[in-house]
């Protein structure tokens, strides 16, 4: 089979060559001209606001969510700002940090300023050393887009402005974090690009030892670069590509290393054809003919892998991926024309001719070797890139931006300032939002937010856990069901003390009670004198009197016995008023403490509350089913004693009259005598009831004293109880919780309040502590317990059905490392695929395909493995989440460069799998790999000049696969594989080819 690519490819190399001036007149036009035209890239990237983690991840629309209902629904990244004094803030400071608040809220590019203003919510924001203070603020902007950006810089321009001296001050924060990380890049980048064209343009002259062969190179380079600079920037200006503070590095180290790769690969080409005495010209059409191919393919698969990007949810790579696609795009374009052009132009006065065929003799003998014993070779190599492949797995991805970037910055050195004067995190807190469709404000709904707040607080590293019902990170001592199980306690003591006081009250009842009995004794025995001698009163009218003046004194007797049971009976009501009052009130208290703890999902699992609820349920029942029945009944039944004396007392008075005028109307009863009788015999009738009723009345009055006193002592045994309850029950795993909705109008809760309680009392949020460093993985993984723990602990509540979610910078780290994962996924599958189907398509052979995308993953893994070992093994410091993403986008696309430039030349100098075309293959193209392999390995080693440890993890992890790739895996691992395999290399199909190198 003929091998060379088809008519279109070598036509495009032999117009370019014929309009050689006009090609290079028209890149360096086109160039020119949108530099001019077009705005720079880092002005049209400043206008995007492109967040780095989407606004839909759960974070960030718990961050939305809490915005709306704690500041005022514009914020979408957080900035705080720090003041620092040694020895303590002075008058002139706090003066300034109280107008810090109305100059940041009157500018545009603030949403939302944390007021300080009020002296009861300031005490929260100062240090207890009285040395520090900050201020929260709101951005609309999202982090990390480049719109925040000049937000951050223009908060810190107001906070320099007016700084009393002395003072230190710092913008710090979330926003200032990426901000200063996203600075230091883009100063890091004219570093980086200097230095990397240094070396690149080095060892060109190591290499070639031709100076315009060096410039030729650098030339495409620089107009590859302006290009894809320009149309990059055109089209994000017209919104029709997104860009962002990374787009302009990363497609910067692409374009660099795939113009360096496609000009060599020219450039080797027509070395060749010169050396075979092909003018240059027609060398220069040979060269963009028969090398094409390999670059369109390579060129492609990396476009469709970038252009995958575009799929992902994280901005840093949808901002980038699509970008550095149509920078490819353009460096293949340019690769195609310009070259052949330039090679044509200057290769026609000799200026490229090669320079001897250095290396050759090296390579010959090393593709010998390795044809010549190729199992022994794919084992010494595989093992070493087995190993450190091995080392992959263990690799921990960090999420800390503050370690990314120099401790100089102005983000780092806030944090110091925090860290100097506040407990640990204390503005990297997490936080966990409670959000209800009604009202919180009840004592089922505070309870149970204090139940989630204790969960929270219990899971292991969590220092402390704030909120509404703990301020402090402890419970409202006064709400705990001990100590108000206390106050009970207290108040019965006092009724029983008031009880136990009224004794002689009853004492009074009880005589009055006696006297009214003999009383009515007498005025019995007279009544039934008088009835018996009725039919003899003509002849015993002295009789009759001398009786009525005995039951005249006797009726005055009982009026008086009368009276005393009457002051007794009221004395009686009145102190069993009080205590039924205060009983009731130290009832009810206790019934609400009982209430809390049934409710309380602790207590339900403690054995030792469960024990303390049983006692009060007991006792409860006890006073409620009882003692309150029983005060009720002796209360009433002393208010009756006291109104039927009355009616009593007020018969007697009437007697007495009667018998006074019946003694005066004596001479007229023989003419009244029948009257007489018959009213003497209802009288006795009725002084008899009168007598037996008081007898009884008189026992009563005896048993209520016992009574009253047996009350008192058990009110008091109750009041023992429970005090014993209050002082005991300290710990809050069984002290329970009760807070009515009136405390939270204490004016001690104002902070509290303004802080954890949203103003519609809806919204609820705890903030979280946690006692390792917030950016780190053991945060990451533990916020997801914080949750969990929260949504447990409402089970069962009146917030059972309540929306927990969480917001802060673990909760966004846990996000970035998910949504990193499911993208690196996407985008890996893609490329792999896209690999795979571009190498069928020029191979097309199956097994040749496969070796080599096996070849891409392990050449990956043990680059990979390498990073681990430097950093995470030797220097202690985990990679960057955004390693292997972009460690694997720009692997894949060199493995795929020598993949296919390897496998093409095997298929020409050995269509049948011989060994000795291998070895030719291999020695013609290691030359050219291994110039290739350096020159891009060193573009990568030069973004360790940059101040972000990201681009140097980067940059390392890279240059390090490069060299493995080059001088071990493209040069013995595949040539020992295709020796091994021979003519099934090419399965299904063998083709042979036609025209040689």
């Amino acid at each position: 089979m003929d091998h060379t690519p088809g008519r279109l490819l070598p036509a495009l190399a032999r117009l370019s060559v014929r309009h050689a001036r006009a090609v290079v007149l028209f890149w360096v036009a086109f160039v020119a001209v949108l530099t001019v035209l077009v705005p720079r890239l880092e002005t049209v990237v400043a206008d995007d606001d492109t967040p780095v983690v989407p606004f839909d991840a759960p974070s960030i629309v718990a961050l939305q969510q809490m915005d709306a209902a704690f500041g005022n629904g514009r914020t979408n990244s957080v900035l705080v700002v720090v003041v620092e004094r040694e020895g303590g803030l002075t008058a002139s400071d706090l003066r300034y940090y109280r107008d810090l608040v109305p100059r940041l809220r009157a500018e545009d590019g603030v949403a939302w300023v944390q007021d300080v203003r009020r002296p009861v919510l300031r005490r929260a924001f100062v240090s207890d050393d009285g040395e520090a203070a900050y201020v929260t603020v709101g951005l609309p902007g999202a982090t990390g887009a480049p719109a925040s950006l000049g937000e951050v810089e223009r908060v810190r321009e107001i906070v320099a402005t007016d700084r009393p001296g002395g003072l230190r001050t710092a913008v710090t924060g979330g926003a200032g974090t990426i901000a200063d990380m996203a600075l230091e890049a883009e100063h890091s980048i004219l570093r980086i690009t200097l230095v990397t064209v240094l070396l690149i343009g080095l060892l060109l002259l190591v290499l070639y030892r031709s100076v315009p062969l060096t410039l030729l190179v650098l030339g495409m380079i620089a107009v590859a670069l302006g290009a894809a600079r320009a149309v990059v920037a055109a089209l994000g200006a017209g919104d029709l590509l997104p860009v962002s503070t990374f787009t302009g590095s990363f497609m910067t180290a692409v374009v660099l290393g795939a113009a360096t790769d496609y000009a060599i690969f020219l450039i080797a080409r027509f070395h060749e054809a010169r050396r075979e005495g092909v003018p240059a010209a027609e060398a220069a059409v040979l060269a963009g003919g028969r090398v094409a191919g390999v670059i369109v393919g390579s060129a492609l698969t990396v476009v469709l892998a970038t252009a995958a990007m575009g799929w992902a949810r994280l901005g840093v790579f949808t901002t980038t991926g699509p970008a550095v696609a149509v920078a490819l795009l353009l460096t293949l374009a340019i690769a195609l024309t310009l070259v052949p052009a330039v090679l044509a132009l200057a290769g026609g006065r000799g200026w490229l001719d090669p320079r001897g065929d250095q290396g050759a003799a090296a390579w010959d003998r090393t593709a010998g070797a390795v044809v010549a014993r190729p199992a022994r070779v794919l084992a010494l190599t595989l093992v070493p890139i087995l190993a450190l492949a091995a080392l992959a797995p263990v690799m921990d991805r960090d999420f800390d931006s503050r370690a990314s970037q120099p401790a100089s910055t102005e983000s780092n050195r806030g944090y110091r300032l925090l860290d100097a004067h506040f407990p640990v995190n204390e503005t990297l807190q997490d936080w966990v939002l409670i959000t209800a469709d009604h009202d919180l404000r009840t004592p089922d709904d505070l309870a149970a937010l204090e139940a989630a707040g204790a969960a929270v607080a219990a899971v292991p590293g969590v220092v402390t856990a704030r909120g509404l019902t703990r301020p402090r990170g402890e419970p409202i001592t006064q709400a705990s069901v001990s100590y108000q199980a206390g106050v009970v306690g207290r108040r019965l003591g006092r009724a029983a003390d008031r009880i136990r006081s009224g004794g002689d009250d009853t004492g009074r009842l009880a005589s009055g009670a006696g006297d009214l009995a003999d009383g009515a004794d007498e005025l019995a025995g007279g009544t039934d004198r008088a009835a018996t001698a009725s039919d003899r009163l003509a002849g015993g009218l002295e009789e009759l009197d001398a009786g009525l003046e005995r039951l005249t004194a006797a009726a005055g007797r009982a009026q008086n016995g009368s009276a005393r049971l009457r002051d007794g009976a009221a004395a009686l009501a009145a102190g069993l008023d009080t205590a039924l009052a205060q009983t009731r009130t130290a009832v009810d208290g206790l019934g609400q403490a009982v209430a809390a703890l049934d409710r309380s999902l602790t207590c339900r699992v403690d054995p030792q509350c469960s024990g303390a609820r049983a006692g009060l349920h007991q006792l409860y029942d006890a006073q409620s089913g009882q003692l309150v029945p029983g005060l009720a009944d002796a209360a009433t039944a002393a208010h009756r004693i006291a109104d039927g004396t009355a009616d009593l007392q007020s018969g007697l008075v009437r007697l007495r009259d009667g018998l006074d005028r019946a003694q005066a109307g004596a001479d007229r009863a023989a003419d009244g005598q029948r009257r007489l009788a018959g009213g003497l015999g209802d009288l006795a009738g009725g002084a008899s009831q009168l007598a037996t009723g008081s007898a009884a009345l008189a026992d009563g009055t005896d048993q209520v004293v016992d009574q009253v006193d047996s009350l008192g002592r058990g009110l008091g045994t109750a009041a023992q109880v429970l005090r014993r309850t209050g002082g005991a029950g300290t710990d809050p795993a069984v002290a329970g919780f009760y807070l009515p909705p009136s405390a939270l109008k204490d004016s001690r809760l104002d902070v509290a309040r303004a802080i954890y309680l949203s103003a519609d009392g809806r919204t609820a949020r705890i903030g979280v502590l946690g006692a390792t460093d917030a950016f780190g993985t053991q945060a990451r993984s533990r916020i997801g317990e914080v949750a969990d723990a929260a949504r447990t602990a409402l089970r069962g509540t009146s917030l059972a059905d309540a929306e927990v979610t969480t917001a802060g910078t673990a909760a966004v780290n846990a996000d970035l490392a998910s949504i990193s994962a499911a993208d690196f996924g996407l985008v890996a599958g893609i490329s792999l695929i896209a690999v795979f189907l571009v190498l069928l398509v020029l191979l097309r052979s199956l097994v040749a395909a496969g070796v080599l995308l096996a070849s891409v993953v392990v050449s990956y893994a043990a680059a990979l493995g390498i990073g681990v070992l430097a950093f995470q093994v030797v220097l202690g410091r985990d990679l960057d989440w955004s390693v292997p993403v972009l460690a694997f986008i720009l692997l894949v696309a060199v493995g795929s460069d020598y993949n296919m430039l390897l496998m093409k030349r095997m298929q020409e100098e050995a269509p049948d799998g011989d060994r000795a075309g291998i070895a030719r293959a291999t020695s013609a193209t290691g030359r050219v790999i291994t110039a290739a392999g350096l020159i891009f390995a060193a573009s990568m080693f030069a973004l360790l000049a940059g101040s972000v440890s990201t681009i140097a993890q980067t940059g390392f992890t890279i240059g390090a696969g490069l060299l493995l790739d080059t001088f071990v895996v493209r040069s013995l691992v595949i040539p020992a594989i295709a020796a091994l395999l021979g003519p099934r290399l090419w399965w299904p199909r063998r083709r042979p080819a036609t025209v040689a190198a």
